[in-house]
């Protein structure tokens, strides 16, 4: 929004700077429970800068910025537009469903109510909503997007390249977070049915922040299948480290089982790397451009995706790169989100 003129004040309790100097970006230190993302120091901000609202945004569910900015849209009657994120997604649903509940009785249901409108990442993302608030919801679909990435020498790329050296000719990028929802386990068990040859040949790297403890379950399932030769975990990167992650890589996946529309795959695809994904990332787009491989979050496809896609010889994989970066370059930038979705403000808001 900031980049298509639109006034706006961001308040986020997010740990990362925000390096580009944008003005109304204001940060926030959490505090107590890691998923409530409370601070104390937002409401009073709130309440001194409540003027110089218009339209309330909530990312997400069942976080203390929504019990405070939704309380203020509904006591100033102003709009209040819900970006979903996934969050109505049967598998995430199913999580933890006696808190969820309380968190509706307390704030959310009243929230729901007040929404103007609601902003689905996908199509299916739309149906979600429909099934859980009604079909008298006023959906609006607009995906993520993505900055591309700055245009680097061959010298400058090797340079990356160096930061993380591969141990096997070609390399398998995973770059996500390390949570149970992301199919780590399932990629793992379909690495291992794998014939030798190719492990010979491929290695796994895992980048991402390990959440709630899973990457050492993960790190104990690559090691009793025997993959620690092939497979390794790097931490989570940001920045140059993050960019030579990608760099580094031949080939990208995501073996999801339940996704909004992962910002990964719009990342990997704007470096031009070919995609192995999951119907589950709800980002069909991307393989009607054949720029990806794709199939269901189960171990047997996800071992038919890789036998094809690593088989591939280099032209193929780097055509299917070129795809995806086409259609990231073409449909996924940011400006063009961030004016459908002030668009969207205008006309429903």
């Amino acid at each position: 929004m900031l980049q298509v003129g639109v006034p706006s004040s961001l308040a986020t309790t997010k740990a990362e700077s925000f390096s580009q100097g944008w003005r109304g970006v204001h940060q926030f230190v959490r505090k107590g429970p890691e998923k409530a993302f409370y601070a104390p120091d937002m409401a009073p901000w709130a309440q001194l800068h409540s003027n110089e609202v218009g339209i309330y945004h909530g990312h997400g569910f069942y976080v203390y910025p929504n019990l405070l900015f939704g309380r203020q849209a509904r006591k100033e009657k102003k709009p209040l537009v819900y970006h979903v994120q996934g969050f109505l997604d049967p598998w995430i649903r199913a999580r933890s469903p006696l808190k969820k509940k309380l968190v509706h009785l307390l704030f959310e249901n009243a929230n729901f109510r007040h929404v103007s409108f609601w902003r689905a990442l996908s199509e299916k993302e739309r149906g979600q909503i429909h099934n859980v608030v009604g079909k008298q919801a006023r959906v609006v679909v607009l995906p993520n997007g993505v900055h591309l990435p700055n245009k680097r020498t061959e010298e400058e790329i090797e340079v990356f390249k160096k930061m993380y050296p591969k141990k096997r000719p070609k390399r398998l990028l995973f770059l996500s977070r390390i949570h149970a929802k992301k199919g780590i386990d399932l990629l793992l068990r379909a690495w291992a049915d794998l014939p030798a040859s190719l492990r010979d040949e491929w290695e796994i790297a895992l980048f991402g922040p390990d959440e709630r403890g899973y990457q050492k379950e993960v790190e104990t399932l690559a090691k009793a299948l025997n993959l620690v030769e092939t497979c390794r975990f790097y931490g989570s990167v940001s920045g140059p480290e993050k960019e030579a992650a990608f760099r580094s890589a031949d080939l990208f996946v995501l073996p999801s089982r339940s996704e909004g529309f992962p910002m990964a795959l719009l990342e990997a695809a704007s470096y031009g790397l070919p995609v192995i994904q999951t119907d589950e990332c709800n980002f069909p787009e991307l393989t009607a451009a054949e720029g990806a491989w794709e199939g269901k979050p189960e171990v047997d496809s996800l071992r038919q995706l890789l036998l094809v896609a690593l088989n591939a010889d280099d032209a193929e994989r780097r055509e299917r790169g070129e795809r995806g970066r086409a259609l990231v370059e073409r449909d996924y930038q940011w400006s063009t989100i961030a004016e459908k979705v002030a668009q969207a403000c205008r006309r429903f808001a």
